[in-house]
């Protein structure tokens, strides 16, 4: 996963002498991509001015290069995306397994399983440096789980099922956001006006909506290219205007996205300056803030993973989860399972080691040998930033605190 961000007033995309042109004239930027020598996989427009030309377009479909259209609120308008590969047949299983009223449930439960694992995966990962009562989130998720499967097991409790577990994982971020970004007043991740939340009222639900954008276009993708129509899902109802199947797989890889989110607001980066407040009171990315963000999620979807035996990355793993319910669909196999990878966090700035650095004593600084100076500046680093790096050395003379003590 490699995008190219395209914001602003005045932008142009053109071929010149075999070479893609993408140009900025307010900025004075001006990007040239050789034939078959572009790093990027996708191109996301956001911004409301300016053209592209026809032999642009080609250019990029020729290069399996896809355009991702954002409204101004962040939220998906459209995407360009290769020929899909002409496959009847699986459609039409597609279509029969839908109305199988025993396998839609059992491909649904299958996404509800593996998001419910990924999201409280990713709650254990951060609970050392935040105010998580994990075993309390456990016992809640198998509590309702209990209840769930003495149930009739219909889709819509499976849906109500999900919802609660969905609340719990939402409040515990809410956790982090409160901290992390504070100054963005973030309450909730659903909004009066509209429960899909897409137009944000706060700076975090704006990022979360930019974020489900370009993981949405990134799923459409993966399931053009194999061939299966995303009108029809599994878990998510038909309407008209939505891509079901996308809303299925997305569940799989939302908690990716928010990890990216934390980790940008863990930097202290983001200011109120980076955000557009509209006349309605809503709030959007301004271009600084997209980059930031994608960046972010560029290097998580490129984070490999054990996965079958080999490392791949994310964005690799969701491909082949794609593929693997074709091949189910299609009776390429006799079972469906959708296997995420367990992320793993690996930092030494734990909440109790924050803790003892910061109710060191000049004593105790002293015994263990550590200078006044380096002592203050972690201090100022630990009440400033969400996340810090503890040297070695730092780190080996503060777990010795505990010896000192007794």
């Amino acid at each position: 996963m490699n995008p190219l961000l395209i914001s602003g007033f005045g932008t142009s995309i053109n071929v010149d002498k075999r070479k893609l042109i993408v140009t900025n004239r307010l900025k004075n930027q001006r990007l040239e991509f050789y034939p078959h020598k572009i790093d990027h996989d996708s191109i996301i427009i956001d911004g409301h001015t300016g053209n592209i030309t026809f032999e642009s377009l080609r250019w990029l479909v020729k290069h399996n290069i896809h355009l991702t259209l954002l409204n101004w609120n962040g939220k998906l308008l459209s995407s360009t995306l290769a020929e899909t590969p002409l496959s009847g047949r699986l459609r039409i299983k597609q279509y029969q397994k839908y109305q199988d009223e025993t396998i839609r449930y059992k491909i649904a439960q299958k996404i509800v399983d593996s998001k419910i694992e990924s999201s409280l995966n990713l709650l254990k990962e951060l609970s050392p440096f935040y105010d998580i009562d994990i075993k309390k989130i456990e016992k809640f998720i198998q509590k309702e789980r209990q209840s769930f499967v003495k149930s009739q097991n219909t889709l819509n409790e499976l849906l109500t099922f999900e919802g609660r577990i969905a609340q719990i994982y939402f409040d515990s971020l809410s956790v982090i956001f409160s901290k992390t970004g504070s100054k963005f007043n973030y309450t909730k991740r659903k909004g009066k006006e509209n429960s899909r939340n897409y137009n944000a009222s706060d700076e975090i639900n704006a990022l979360l909506n930019y974020g489900y954008s370009i993981l949405e276009s990134e799923i459409r993708k993966a399931i053009n290219s194999i061939g299966l129509d995303y009108s029809i899902g599994f878990l998510h109802e038909i309407f008209q205007g939505r891509t079901p199947l996308v809303y299925d797989i997305q569940e799989l890889y939302r908690w990716l996205i928010d990890y990216s989110i934390i980790q940008l607001l863990e930097e202290g980066t983001l200011k109120k300056s980076d955000f557009i407040i509209t006349e309605n009171y809503h709030t959007r990315l301004r271009e600084s803030a997209a980059k930031l963000l994608i960046e972010k999620i560029r290097i998580n979807f490129n984070r490999k993973a054990p996965y079958k035996d080999k490392n791949y990355t994310y964005q690799n793993i969701l491909i082949d989860n794609v593929q693997q319910l074709a091949n189910f669909i299609s009776d390429k196999k006799k079972n469906v399972d959708f296997v995420v990878p367990k992320l793993e966090i690996n930092r030494d700035d734990t909440k109790s080691l924050r803790e003892k650095i910061l109710s060191m004593t000049p004593e105790e600084r002293k015994k263990l040998g550590i200078n006044k100076s380096t002592l203050w500046y972690i201090k100022k680093n630990i009440q400033s930033k969400d996340r810090i790096k503890i040297y070695d050395k730092v780190l080996d003379k503060v777990s010795d605190l505990d010896n000192l003590k007794q």
